[in-house]
C-alpha cells in the first residue's frame, strides 16, 4: 500500500470544510502553532480536523503512559476526512466525533492491548483506531461504532477545487464569510461569537 497514490492532505481538508458547510455547521479557521487545523463553529465551540488516505484515526502520544497527552485533545470536536475508498480520489467520508469520546476510545483501546502483555520495548506512542475490521479487533470497526457521528452529504476530492471554499478553508458565499469574521473578531476580543454583531451596507 505504501505504493500507492495519495490525496493531498489539504484536498481532503477542503472536502470535509465543504461537508460541514453543506450540513448548516461552516466552520471558520482559528489561528494556531505549526500545521494544526483548528477551527471555530458559530457557538464557539472549537474543532480539530484531522485527515487520512486510510480508514484509520492516527492518535500520537507525548510518550508511551496510559495517561500521557495525546495530539488530538484540546477542542471540542474532531472532524475526521478521508477518501471512500482508501488513497483513492472520489467521495469522501466525514466524521464529526465529540473529542472526549475520541480521547477515551484511544486510551481504552491502547489499555485493553497493553493487557494482552504484547511484544513491545515500551515505546508505543501512536495509538491508532481503524474505520473498518482490517485492524486489531480491540482497536476497530469504528465506521460502524461511529455511524451516528458520520457527516451526511456528498463530496468529492475530484471537484472540491470548483467549491467555493477558498485556500483559508472557509466558504466565499456572503454568511458564511460574514460567519467566518465574526469567529476571527470574537477569538482576538476574547468575547462570544454571539456578542459580535456585523452588518453589511450594499448601498455604499
Amino acid at each position: 500500500m505504501a505504493n500507492t497514490p495519495r490525496i493531498d492532505n489539504e484536498v481532503l481538508l477542503q472536502a470535509g470544510l465543504e461537508l460541514m458547510r453543506r450540513t448548516g455547521k461552516p466552520l471558520a479557521k482559528l489561528p494556531s502553532k505549526g500545521r494544526s487545523m483548528l477551527f471555530g463553529l458559530s457557538n464557539g465551540e472549537t474543532v480539530r480536523a484531522r485527515t487520512c488516505n486510510d480508514h484509520i484515526l492516527i492518535v500520537v502520544a507525548d510518550d508511551p503512559a496510559e495517561d500521557s497527552r495525546l495530539n488530538i485533545e484540546g477542542t471540542d470536536w474532531l472532524l475526521i476526512v478521508m477518501p471512500e475508498v482508501e488513497r483513492t480520489d472520489g467521495r469522501v467520508l466525514g466524521y464529526l466525533v465529540p473529542t472526549k469520546e475520541a480521547v477515551e476510545e484511544a486510551r481504552r483501546t491502547h489499555r485493553s492491548w497493553l493487557a494482552t502483555n504484547p511484544n513491545t520495548k515500551g515505546g508505543n506512542t501512536t495509538w491508532n483506531l481503524w474505520f473498518d475490521k482490517g485492524g486489531p479487533e480491540k482497536a476497530n470497526n469504528y465506521g460502524d461504532k461511529w455511524a451516528k457521528y458520520r457527516l451526511e452529504g456528498d463530496v468529492s476530492t475530484l471537484d472540491v477545487a470548483t467549491h467555493q471554499v477558498s485556500p483559508a478553508g472557509e466558504a466565499t458565499d456572503i454568511k458564511a464569510a460574514v460567519e467566518a469574521a465574526r469567529q476571527r473578531i470574537a477569538a482576538v476580543a476574547g468575547v462570544s461569537p454571539h456578542a459580535v454583531r456585523i452588518s453589511i451596507d450594499f448601498g455604499a
